[in-house]
């Protein structure tokens, strides 16, 4: 049984190629219309097989994609020119700069159409925008009433 198996080995060893061989080019269709595209000058590209139309100008794009929500986009706008101005203003760095690159990430969003995903970004923008608010003005306070503390226990004392 194991001399048949022999057999069909090709000379650098392994199996050769498939009885009949690998055949030749496709049968017709391929290559440029005989004296090129319709319309175009010599030299130029061809155009999509199966003479499909071109696409338009400004590009195709997805269905269902493109155009976006400008009151989303308006809004995306707005809460990343509050997140930088508390990360620059208020020193939380942390909050407001993933607050604001959480509101770009929300408007690029937008753009895309993708209204569930810039919401929910732009929803967590807004809430590490206003966490960083909240923990900078409760820090001012904080401070405000030690320095109060310390100069009243300095007039006492001294």
């Amino acid at each position: 049984m194991m001399d048949q198996l022999t057999g069909v080995q090709a000379q650098g060893g392994g199996y050769g190629p498939p009885p009949g061989g690998y055949g030749g080019a496709p049968p017709g269709g391929y290559g440029a219309p005989p004296g090129g595209m319709p319309g175009a000058p010599p030299g130029a590209p061809m155009g999509p097989p199966g003479g499909m139309p071109m696409a338009p100008p400004g590009g195709m794009g997805a269905p269902g994609m493109g155009g976006g929500n400008p009151e989303l986009k308006k809004q995306t706008q707005t809460w990343m020119i509050i997140s930088l101005v508390t990360w620059f203003m208020c020193g939380n760095g942390c909050f407001g700069l993933i607050g604001a690159i959480l509101c770009y990430m929300a408007g690029q969003a937008a753009d895309q159409g993708n209204v569930a995903d810039a919401e929910s970004k732009l929803k967590w923008g807004k809430i590490l925008t206003i966490v960083g608010l909240v923990i900078t003005v409760l820090a001012i306070i904080a401070y405000v009433l030690f320095m109060f503390v310390f100069a009243g226990a300095a007039m006492v004392g001294g």
